[in-house]
């Protein structure tokens, strides 16, 4: 295929928030007295991508007011400490960047916050599109969460969806990736199991230990000429 844009998830492909997201959540919950055992933790990542608020309620299984004072805090820690990055995905979306593919991102998170965390870890420019809670209300597993990405590509770059790839590292986005029928590559950074391989099935080539194995990918299926090898 010739690619023209890679669409990522935010959390877990280039910020390794799924390792520290639940170690931030433990805290948290050591905090407030919640509850953080094996089945908690098991339901955190089965749950892991959907919205933060939604995730501690159900995850936890607390109300919904509880859930809100720790997102609030959790937000603020984030804000405060950012999430180290993947290794190498600074480098790999440059690469991206250096090669005319244009990178978009895709999450539920707060622009205003997300917007912050990018300024301060100096990948703001790195992304053409970026989509948030702010512009769409639907999320993953639903292909329209893909709507205001997939329209802005096709009305600022002529991108259409059949040149985009899309990368993500849950159950939940192979489901939105084949729904919406864009080519979906997962990395391992995230909650995507072995025993998730059965009821959300992937070739083995577009399974990655991590992004800094995408331009590899991308040297091997693009069928145009690469300008910059990845080193």
């Amino acid at each position: 295929m010739i690619v023209r844009a890679v669409i990522f998830d935010f959390d877990g492909p280039i910020n390794d928030s799924f390792r520290e997201g639940l170690r931030r959540i433990k805290i948290l919950c050591a905090i407030h007295n919640v509850r953080f055992g094996r089945e908690e933790r098991r339901r955190l990542t089965e749950f892991w991508g959907i919205p933060g608020r939604e995730l501690l309620e159900q995850g936890l299984e607390i109300s919904s007011e509880l859930s809100d004072a720790m997102y609030v805090e959790w937000e603020k820690i984030d804000l405060q400490q950012p999430v180290p990055l993947v290794p190498s995905s600074k480098d790999v979306l440059y690469w991206l960047r250096r090669n005319r593919f244009i990178s978009a991102l895709l999450t539920t998170r707060n622009r205003e916050n997300l917007t912050d965390i990018l300024e301060r870890l100096d990948l703001i420019r790195e992304f053409g599109v970026i989509s948030t809670r702010q512009n769409t209300s639907y999320r993953k597993p639903d292909p329209r969460a893909f709507r205001f990405v997939l329209e802005t590509l096709a009305e600022k770059n002529q991108i259409q969806k059949e040149n985009c790839i899309f990368i993500g590292d849950t159950p939940a986005d192979i489901e939105a990736g084949r729904l919406a029928e864009i080519k979906t590559l997962v990395v391992q950074t995230g909650p995507y199991l072995l025993k998730h391989t059965l009821q959300y099935p992937i070739k083995l080539e577009n399974l990655l230990n991590s992004i800094d194995e995408l331009p590899a990918w991308l040297e091997e299926h693009h069928e145009e000429e690469i300008i910059y090898p990845y080193d």
